[in-house]
């Protein structure tokens, strides 16, 4: 299952043109472009405990509303992991069961210029336990560590000998 998402990742961000390093900035417009529509990142002092990002589907746009109180990395994977959300929605199709009412009613209330509507898809995100949390999470932490050991790779040899040594010894450029 892990390579089945490892490759389906590679292929999404090649559709994309994300190349490394990554840049979810970069990822958020590209996908935005892709779904017609402006994904627009706020970063929001969150309550904790609770949840540290949601994705509002707006009629206009999409919002990645994130932990403002935390470290850039912490949130990148916040992003990422909304960000994939909306990547997943479209493999799978956009089928949000109603539950949680209450869930929904305290965000509402936390954000009172957004529609509770909009908040119904975070209510069945709250939890690791589900498999879709579980493998959108698994996805972002994939991501970063491509993003990662990307960065650590020394720059591309000029020399056409050393470049081939270099592809022969496995220095893979682009997405793991």
């Amino acid at each position: 299952m892990e390579r089945d998402l490892h490759r389906r990742l590679r292929k999404e961000l090649r559709s994309l043109g994300i190349h490394p390093p990554l840049d979810v900035e970069e990822l958020a417009k590209a996908l935005g472009e892709r779904r017609g529509r402006p994904i627009v990142l706020r970063p929001v002092p969150l309550e904790v405990p609770g949840p540290s990002g949601m994705w509002l589907e707006m009629p206009q746009m999409d919002v990645i509303v994130f932990q403002q109180e935390t470290t850039r990395l912490h949130q990148l994977q916040i992003i990422l992991h909304e960000l994939l959300h909306i990547i997943v929605a479209e493999w799978e199709g956009d089928v949000v069961a109603e539950s949680a009412v209450d869930f929904v009613e305290e965000w509402a209330a936390l954000i009172p210029i957004v529609d509770p509507k909009l908040i119904r898809r975070v209510s069945l995100r709250c939890s690791y336990e589900e498999e879709q949390e579980c493998s959108v999470e698994l996805a972002a932490t994939i991501i970063l560590e491509w993003s990662s050991v990307v960065d650590e790779f020394p720059p591309l040899s000029e020399d056409p000998e050393v470049r081939r040594v270099q592809a022969a010894l496995g220095d893979r450029r682009g997405w793991l």
